[in-house]
């Protein structure tokens, strides 16, 4: 079903009806007053319905600009966002309400025109740093501590539902025609983003991407290179492991989770798109997230919820505890027998959901959990998993407003990426992993009108950073992957390197695949 231009549009969020391009008209001239009596810039949003296409062709689409994808096969939810019409950056223990903020200060500066679109649906994108001021390294300088955005362009596939939503700035000096040129813009971006053929299908050279193209045309006969490097040495990280089980023996821990990471430099350009196509297909219930900014990009393929929040339905879940998949079906219950019989996987599981319900108690009226956890298999691994779900109070114990935003700094970084207690088990990392964690393992998602949205936890995540030196050149091009391993008492330094390793590799194969 293509664009219905011309049809009657509705006002968001069951506003009184305006009909037709007279109701554009009249909304756009009432921004425009608003914005010379108030001098401050405002947005008009327009949501066409129309077809969505595959997000992820968008996103490749998208080049350089901003861009950000999402797509959730469960939820029936998948979208792409590209532009940048307004943005926030911030660092520091008050991040979470320096964006609860802006994107408040936005929110009622936006007038919708056109379809109807529910406003629980996804607005702003954007992510945080594992830690709360994030990481200094120049790998990382695309990525601060906190950054979110208002997008020129969303299109999104939503529970049988697709739409266009294309944003324009509506400043002081701006005109009706202006604004009216913007977004027939933005019209004219997302048609050639949603019609053009699917990236595996593209029409170029046979099925490739543009960055596909330009890796194949800056090799020789020999093929692309790859260069694998580990951050540490295997008796750096058994070490690290012997030393944070001599903490919990001391009673100074009750767990750890401690990452390491592998650099892959290329001689020529990464491409994205191939890489996420390959993750989606091999991790087809897991979160599909990528962000890009000029020619870096932060992806993962995650298990992993920090937190979804929909009107007042709250849900999240504890993934701890892991094992290998087996090479037959056989193996592969054995595994996952001991798995759910293992005291040391349990305990470990366990810290998880305590210390999940402990923080989501005082801001939730009701909270459910299973009593034992499930089994969550993924390709090459298994997880212990623990779903739960409640609904939020109506106010705090102030009287202040609970969101997205506010659970969302009690519950991060769960055990199940930090450790507990928690305070103790960060204080560790910061002095003896030796990582910049930057993105990895911290929340990103996207933000609703409400107050909710959903944030995951960026796990099975990697770093790309196109173009660093000329093509050719080794280190033309470089990403960073990440992978970690729960310590908890009885752990043993080999086995949490073996769980490290099948992380890893789960995201080098696709990477590098030639």
């Amino acid at each position: 079903r293509g664009p219905r231009e011309g049809e009657p549009m509705a006002e968001h969020r069951s506003r009184p009806a305006a009909s037709g391009a007279a109701g554009s008209v009249e909304a756009i001239e009432r921004a425009l007053d608003r914005v010379r009596a108030e001098g401050r810039t405002r947005w008009i949003a327009r949501v066409v319905e129309a077809p969505a296409g595959d997000p992820l062709t968008a996103y490749a689409r998208a080049g350089r600009r901003d861009r950000f994808l999402w797509q959730r096969a469960e939820d029936d939810l998948a979208f792409c966002a590209w532009g940048c019409l307004d943005e926030t950056e911030s660092r520091g223990p008050g991040r979470f309400d320096d964006l609860r903020r802006w994107s408040g200060d936005v929110r009622d500066r936006i007038d919708w025109i056109g379809a109807l679109r529910p406003p629980t649906s996804p607005l702003f994108v954007g992510g945080f740093a594992f830690e709360d001021e994030g990481s200094a390294g120049a790998d990382w300088k695309a990525f601060p501590a906190a950054r979110f955005l208002l997008p020129e362009v969303l299109v999104e596939r939503w529970a049988g539902e697709e739409r266009w939503v294309l944003l324009a700035r509506v400043e002081p000096g701006s005109t009706r025609a202006s604004v009216e040129a913007e977004l027939e813009r933005r019209f004219g971006e997302a048609r050639a983003a949603t019609t053009s053929r699917p990236v595996e299908h593209a029409p170029e050279a046979g099925g490739l991407t543009r960055a596909g193209l330009e890796d194949l045309a800056t090799h020789g006969p020999d093929g692309p290179q790859f260069i694998v490097r580990s951050d540490r040495p295997h008796s750096t990280f058994r070490a690290q492991v012997r030393g944070a089980l001599a903490e919990i023996e001391a009673g100074r821990l009750d767990k750890v989770v401690l990452a390491r990471s592998l650099s892959v430099e290329h001689d020529g350009v990464f491409d994205e798109a191939a890489f996420l196509g390959r993750l989606r297909t091999l991790y087809p219930t897991c979160t599909l997230i990528a962000l890009g900014r000029g020619d870096d990009g932060f992806l993962a393929a995650t298990p992993e919820t920090l937190v979804r929040i929909d009107g007042r339905r709250i849900e999240t879940a504890a993934l701890a505890g892991s094992a290998p998949r087996g090479r037959s079906p056989d193996e592969d219950r054995r595994l996952a027998d001991a798995l759910r019989t293992s005291p040391k996987e349990r305990a470990e599981h366990a810290h998880v959901v305590a210390a999940i319900r402990a923080g989501l108690a005082p801001m939730c009226e009701s909270l459910e959990a299973p009593p034992a956890p499930r089994m969550r298999r993924l390709f090459g691994i298994q997880h212990l998993e623990t779903p739960i779900r409640g609904r939020l109070r109506e106010a705090d114990a102030s009287g202040g407003t609970i969101d997205l935003l506010g659970v969302a700094r009690a519950l991060h970084p769960t055990p199940a990426v930090g450790g507990l207690p928690a305070g103790a088990a960060r204080a560790w990392l910061r002095r003896f992993e030796g990582l910049e964690r930057g993105w990895y393992a911290a929340p990103i998602g996207w933000l609703d009108l409400e107050g909710g949205g959903d944030l995951r936890v960026a796990l099975r995540s990697a770093l790309i950073r196109n173009r660093q030196a000329p093509p050719g050149t080794p280190a033309a091009s470089r990403a960073i992957l990440f992978g970690g391993a729960g310590l908890v008492a009885g752990s043993e330094p080999d086995a949490e390197l073996a769980e490290t390793r099948i992380k890893l590799r789960a995201l080098l194969a696709p990477l590098t695949e030639i």
